[in-house]
């Protein structure tokens, strides 16, 4: 995914835990009783803050596979490199090994007493 829809992935991600993490509250200190406007501020401000933190975390993730992806590319890139420089030298020295053949045919053909 592009860092757009990591970013917006997040941002769900943090409101689900924002309002999960209300309701737990609500649901655990006020069982069906308002809260008073300090509480609810409270509750607000922890929900937020533990969404805060979960999403930072998801970020840090997306980071690192973000880089071993790149440096995934990166080492087969390096490989395709490193075989097309091997086939390069393999077919050099099949070259050399074709002309050196041809030349020793040829200076066979060339002494007395060859073909």
């Amino acid at each position: 995914m592009g860092r757009f829809f990591d970013f917006a992935k997040r941002r769900i991600v943090g409101y689900i835990v924002t309002w999960t993490l209300v309701l737990l509250f609500l649901g655990i200190f006020y069982r069906g009783n308002p809260p008073a406007q300090a509480g609810g501020l409270f509750i607000l401000g922890f929900a937020f803050l533990g969404s805060l933190l979960y999403t930072r975390r998801m970020k840090r993730k997306q980071r690192a596979r973000r880089e071993a992806e790149e440096r995934a590319k990166q080492m087969q890139e390096a490989y395709a490199m490193q075989l097309k420089a091997a086939q390069a030298q393999w077919a050099q020295q099949m070259w050399q090994a074709q002309q050196a053949q041809q030349a020793q045919t040829i200076q066979q053909t060339r002494q007395p007493g060859g073909r």
